[in-house]
C-alpha cells in the first residue's frame, strides 16, 4: 500500500504509473482527470463522487473509454487506500442522500401548508400565494427561478389533474381527503382568484370577497370544477408579485412574475418559521356591495387571495416615506445577496442532472 504522502505528489503519482502492469495503461486517463481537478481547484485524490460525475459529464466519450477512465480513477484511489469514487454504491449513496433531503423538504412544506391562512385581508392573499409556491418549489421540485417564470397558460386543468407545462411536464394529482395539502385544490384556489380579478379588476372588491370567504377545514368537500378559459390578453405570470398591502406590483404587460430570489426568500422564511405574521389588516368595509368570487368562477369553495385597500388609507406623506424605505431595503438586499440564490440553485440543479447521468453511464458500463 502506498502512503498518502507519497501518492499526493506529482512525481510519486508518475512513479506509480511507471510500474509495469495494469497501472501503466491508466496514466493518460488519470492525468486527464487530475488536470481537470487542478483547473477547478478540486481534490483529485481523494476525489468527491460529484467531481467524478462532473468530469464524466464534461468529457463525453464511448462507453469503453468512460469505463477505462472510471477504472483508472478507482485504481489510483484503491492503491492509496481511499474508497473508489466511481463505484455505483458511492454514487447511489450520494443520490440517496439528495433524494432524502428532497423528501424532508417536501415533508416540511406539507407541514407549513397546514398553518397557512386561507381567509382575511391580506393574510389570505399571502397564504394562498405561498401555498402554491411551496407546492411547486418544495414538493414538485421546480426551481425558484422557474416557478417565477411560469405563465398562467403553462398550467392546465382537465377537471381532475393539473398539468404544469412550460418545459416541466409535471402532473398534480388531487387529494380529496386532504383539502389543505391537496396540490390541485391549492392551484385552483389561486387560479380562480386570478379569474375573479379578470372579471372584477378591483382590489377592494377582491378584498371584500376574501374577508367573507370560508376557512379551509379538514372536513371540507373541495370543489374541482372547471376554470374559465383565458381570453386574449389575460395570460401573464402565474405568480405575479404584490406589495405588503396586497396590491399587485403591477399587472404588467411583460411576462415576469415573482423573482427567483423572492421565491427562495418566501420558502426559506416559511420553512424556518421566520415568515412574517404582520400581513393582517382590518376587513374592507364601505360603499361597495359584496361580490363573491364564486359568482365569477362557479366555485363554492374558492378563497380570494388578492390585494385590496382599506377605506382608511394612510396619509400621502406616510405612503411616500414607506415606499422610499421599502425601495431602500430592496436595493440593500440586492447588493448584499447579488445573484447567490440563483447561482446556488443552478449548481444544485446541474448536480442532480450530472449524478443521474453518471448512474446511467455506470449501468451502461456494467458497474451498477
Amino acid at each position: 500500500m502506498i502512503a498518502q504522502t507519497e501518492i499526493e505528489g506529482v512525481q510519486d503519482v508518475s512513479a506509480l504509473f511507471s510500474r509495469c502492469g495494469q497501472g501503466a495503461q491508466y496514466r493518460y486517463d488519470w492525468a486527464l482527470f487530475a488536470d481537470w481537478c487542478t483547473a477547478l481547484a478540486a481534490s483529485a485524490l481523494p476525489a468527491d463522487p460529484l467531481a467524478l460525475a462532473s468530469f464524466l459529464d464534461e468529457h463525453p466519450a464511448a462507453q469503453s473509454t468512460q469505463r477505462r477512465r472510471v477504472a483508472a480513477i478507482n485504481w489510483v484511489h484503491n492503491a492509496s487506500g481511499y474508497p473508489a469514487p466511481g463505484s455505483a454504491r458511492v454514487i447511489r449513496q450520494v443520490l440517496s442522500a439528495r433524494a432524502g433531503k428532497r423528501d424532508d423538504l417536501a415533508r416540511s412544506a406539507r407541514g407549513v401548508l397546514l398553518t397557512l391562512p386561507t381567509v382575511g385581508w391580506p393574510q389570505g392573499l399571502f397564504g394562498r400565494r405561498d401555498a402554491l409556491i411551496l407546492v411547486l418549489n418544495c414538493i414538485v421540485g421546480i426551481s425558484a427561478t422557474e416557478v417565477g417564470n411560469l405563465q398562467r397558460s403553462d398550467v392546465t386543468y382537465d377537471g381532475k389533474i393539473v398539468t404544469v407545462g412550460g418545459g416541466h411536464a409535471v402532473e398534480l394529482q388531487p387529494l380529496a381527503d386532504n383539502p389543505q395539502c391537496c396540490p390541485v385544490a391549492i392551484y385552483l384556489r389561486w387560479a380562480r382568484l386570478q379569474a375573479f380579478f379578470d372579471r372584477y379588476p378591483s382590489n377592494r372588491v377582491l378584498a371584500r370577497s376574501l374577508a367573507s370567504a370560508h376557512e379551509i377545514a379538514d372536513d371540507m368537500v373541495e370543489s374541482y370544477g372547471m376554470l374559465p378559459g383565458l381570453r386574449e390578453g389575460q395570460d401573464g405570470p402565474l405568480l405575479p408579485s404584490f406589495d405588503q398591502w396586497g396590491h399587485f406590483a403591477a399587472l404588467r404587460r411583460d411576462r415576469r412574475g415573482v423573482s427567483g430570489k423572492s421565491v427562495t426568500a418566501i420558502v426559506t422564511a416559511h420553512l424556518t418559521g421566520a415568515a412574517s405574521a404582520s400581513h393582517t389588516r382590518s376587513d374592507p368595509t364601505g360603499r361597495l356591495a359584496d361580490v363573491e368570487v364564486e359568482e365569477a368562477v362557479a366555485s363554492p369553495w374558492f378563497d380570494g387571495s388578492e390585494g385590496g385597500v382599506d377605506c382608511a388609507s394612510p396619509a400621502p406623506e406616510t405612503l411616500i416615506e414607506q415606499y422610499e424605505a421599502a425601495v431602500a431595503r430592496k436595493y440593500a438586499d440586492v447588493r448584499a445577496l447579488g445573484d447567490l440564490a440563483e447561482a446556488f440553485e443552478d449548481i444544485d440543479r446541474k448536480a442532480d442532472a450530472i449524478l443521474c447521468r453518471t448512474e446511467e453511464i455506470l449501468e451502461q458500463m456494467g458497474l451498477a
